[in-house]
């Protein structure tokens, strides 16, 4: 069974291929630390099963992420967010300016 980390991968394979090619690698190495991390945490096997719950637990325990750092996840998160088809936005990391989230 493949891990999370690897689920990402696969999916980033196109997203990297257009755009702006060292932010999107960026990005996709953040969703790979975040879903290694939820997959030591929570008993997550797929993608589609991350969720509100794993995101803010996520945000709990790297609290002392710097604003610009936890909000450079938020928007890889955000890009997660997209490729599930959810309809709203990810929860926001505590602390970050309302103004970069907009």
């Amino acid at each position: 069974m493949p891990t999370l980390a690897d689920q990402v991968r696969r999916r980033a394979h196109v997203y990297v291929a257009h755009g702006g090619k060292r932010n999107r690698r960026q990005q996709v190495d953040r969703l790979v630390i975040l879903a290694n991390w939820i997959q030591a945490h929570f008993r997550v096997t797929g993608l589609d099963q991350i969720g509100k719950r794993q995101v803010i637990a996520f945000w709990k325990a790297h609290r002392d992420m710097a604003p610009a750092t936890a909000y450079a996840y938020w928007l890889a998160i955000k890009v997660l967010w997209q490729w599930l088809g959810r309809a709203e936005d990810p929860p926001p990391p505590r602390g970050v300016d309302a103004g970069l989230l907009a």
